[in-house]
């Protein structure tokens, strides 16, 4: 048996007791070993029992290793996916079990093949044409054949049809000069954001068109429903021939004769809505078809806008006309946009929300729930199982309690089984484990609903606008100043972040730092952090590579040939080897232009640096607070600071799109730079890398 899972399953001890009963040598505690000896348990008992006979393609072996597959998932509990094989048999099973799986259906330069794999993006690296896959649902393969099944009830077979997805190669390859997809999604942050602005916000320029679009609803649906069903398009030329097609039904001549006057004013532009991947193959194959695949363009443009826009407008409603709390619930970065959320309502809407991670929800607040309540979840992926399971007890605790989700990956299992409604993110498939423009689109989508309480339409597309110009500003002008700043830092063993009023941004900064640099870093409210951190200034028992390396020179002076003495008898008979080696802590505050921020922020710098900080300062321009993070202290001669000052806004809330790019952009760079220096030292498997640290995943599905 051969096995492959990503997930958990919670009852791995039981289980363990339970095959060691029955004979199986289980060599650890990992859940996936446990699954496959579950498997291969019931795959023995199938083997010695009458045998089930075929089902149409699929073989008798493979039917009982189906059988098999379903009775390990009764046995096991958790949320998991999972891929098993018995060489001697036919295909492989996979199952979907509470958690991602995806299936795809291609031909390469080998031949035909099936793939599955947790992760969409690389299924999409090798094929386009899904293999629809339901929660509960399993898969037979081969490299050409496949059968899908139920894990529960009846075993049927059926074969759905394989559909083309809707993400091209530019939504998920690396492309030139990147060499790093988190470079790569840090700089098409801009970009992100002009795609809310697209589907969040009536455009003038198409106003007239979206117009004629309504007066014809019924045509614009019906010719929807046509262009989505160019998906089960087998191939090119089953593609072009069913698109050829469309072109002469009566329901495309219509409704293009209607608002051709409309399309005729907008200049021609490339594909940017949901289906661009789908109508740039039909430009490359038609390329004469340019005005139908605009039509086509605009109007799936046109539907998710109307349907993100009324949902925009019931969230708010939600929120204005809840009367009890409002929980923004999410974890790691998300719940980091959510605290930068609770900023901005506090500032734009006068409602106050609580921020909260699953784990903190479900110790305070979870019983104290009540029908008035609302819940809105974040995430990315939308599978995250913290957040499922706190939308599926919310459910059986009080149905009645409105459930609403912002996430980037619309067709995962929290928007589409677990909400009322949702909001997208619309930032695109991110590769980078660490998330960074997905953290810029919450930010922005949150910014919207918060202040959608105080400002005009126009006036909010206005701010975001200029939260775009700000974002590209900042990426063109900070370029040299974040390169010295993580020159400085990337060896630095640990580091604080500060945020003024932003603690939401801090601990994001620092998270990113810890995620794809692997130092230590946390970051705080600046003015808490004199509540007891601070005793890491100054002298302090954290030492970096570097000041190893300088400790094992001042050793081989201080020796002088002579023999080695041992690490501690040495650090006895000169105690100045490590005392040349304490250095000042950096301390990184963020603060937004607010004067009394501002004032609180040259505060607590004057109070740590002469405890021993380094300083480095996020901001604006500002002469007071250039003065003081320059002044060196008294007697610190080895103070170092840097002033890292990113384009005007004059708006606190504006200036926190700023900040999170400058912060990722660090953290980049650091990575980066630290990766290059234990490769070079020829350190093996340290873990460090901008796009794939170790030990963490994109969508995290265990408890």
């Amino acid at each position: 048996m051969v096995g492959a899972h990503n997930g958990n399953i919670s009852n791995t001890d039981a289980l363990k007791t339970w095959l060691a009963e029955r004979g199986h040598r289980v060599v650890s505690d990992n859940d996936g070993e446990m699954i496959t000896h579950v498997v291969e348990e019931f795959y023995a008992e199938a083997l010695a029992g009458p045998g089930p006979g075929s089902a149409g393609a699929v073989p008798e072996a493979a039917v009982r290793l189906v059988e098999a597959a379903r009775k390990a998932d009764a046995k096991g509990e958790g949320s998991y996916a999972a891929a098993f094989c018995d060489p001697k048999v036919p295909g492989v099973v996979a199952v979907k079990s509470g958690s991602s799986l995806y299936a795809g259906l291609g031909t390469d330069a080998f031949g035909e093949f099936v793939v599955v794999s947790s992760d969409l993006t690389s299924v999409l690296s090798k094929t386009r044409m899904l293999i629809p896959l339901a929660e509960g649902e399993g898969l037979w393969f081969t490299e050409r054949t496949y059968a899908v099944f139920p894990l529960a009830g009846p075993l049927a077979f059926s074969t759905p049809r394989p559909r083309r997805s809707k993400l091209n190669v530019r939504d998920t390859g690396l492309r030139a000069p990147f060499r790093y997809f988190m470079d790569q999604e840090i700089a098409s942050s801009p970009e992100n954001l002009e795609g809310i602005l697209r589907y969040y916000f009536t455009n003038p320029a198409t106003e007239g068109l979206f117009h004629a679009f309504e007066e014809r609803l019924d045509l614009g649906k019906a010719l929807l429903a046509k262009v989505g069903a160019l998906h089960e398009a087998a191939d090119e030329s089953a593609l072009v021939a069913a698109f050829r097609r469309l072109r002469e039904d009566p329901v495309h001549q219509e409704l293009s004769a209607w608002v051709r006057p409309h399309l005729a004013t907008l200049a021609p532009a490339e594909p940017v809505s949901d289906e661009r991947a789908l109508l740039a193959d039909l430009l490359r194959l038609e390329p004469g078809a340019g005005e139908d695949l605009a039509l086509y363009d605009h109007l799936v443009v046109w539907k998710k806008q109307r349907r993100v826009t009324r949902h925009l407008q019931d969230l708010v409603h939600a929120i204005r006309t809840a009367t009890g709390r409002v929980f923004l619930v999410a974890s790691g970065t998300s719940h980091h946009a959510s605290l930068v959320a609770a900023y901005f309502f506090n500032n734009l809407s006068g409602i106050g929300v609580f921020p909260v991670n699953p784990g903190t929800f479900r110790s305070m607040y979870l019983n104290t729930l009540a029908p008035g309540d609302l819940l809105i979840g974040i995430t990315q992926s939308g599978e995250t199982k913290d957040l499922v399971d706190i939308f599926q007890d919310v459910q059986a605790r009080i149905p009645s309690l409105r459930r609403i989700a912002l996430v980037n990956n619309e067709n995962s299992r929290i928007p589409q089984e677990l909400v009322e409604f949702y909001l997208p993110i619309l930032c695109g498939p991110e590769i980078a484990v660490a998330a960074t423009k997905s953290f810029l689109n919450q930010i922005a989508v949150l910014y919207v609903i918060a202040a959608s309480f105080s400002m005009t339409e126009r006036k909010i597309a206005a701010k975001l606008k200029a939260a775009a110009d700000l974002v590209t500003r900042t990426l063109e002008t900070c370029g040299p100043a974040v390169e010295e700043a993580a020159r400085r830092l990337h060896l630095e063993p640990s580091l604080h972040i500060l945020g003024t009023g932003l603690i939401g941004l801090a601990r994001e900064g620092a998270l990113k730092i810890r995620e794809v640099v692997l130092n230590h870093a946390e970051g705080y409210d600046a003015a808490e952090f004199k509540h007891g951190p601070n005793t890491i200034l100054g002298k302090n028992t954290l030492f970096s590579i570097g000041d190893l390396a300088g400790l094992l020179e001042g050793y081989e002076a201080k020796r002088d040939g002579r023999p080695f003495n041992g690490g501690m008898a040495a650090l006895r008979t000169w105690p100045e080897l490590v005392e040349a080696h304490f250095s000042n802590y950096p301390l990184l505050f963020v603060c937004p232009s607010d004067e009394r921020d501002v004032r609180i922020t040259i505060s607590q710098i004057h109070t740590h640096k002469i405890r021993g900080a380094d300083i480095l300062l996020i901001a604006e321009k500002n002469p007071e607070l250039a003065m003081a993070v320059a002044g060196r202290p008294s007697g610190q001669d080895r103070y170092w600071s840097q002033y890292l000052e990113v384009p005007a806004s004059s708006d606190a809330n504006l200036f926190v799109f700023a900040a999170s790019i400058i912060l990722q952009r660090l953290a980049f760079r650091m990575s980066v730079l630290k990766m290059e220096y234990l490769d070079e030292l020829k350190v093996v498997d340290h873990g460090v890398h901008p796009d794939s640290p170790k030990n963490v995943s994109k969508s995290i599905t265990v408890d």
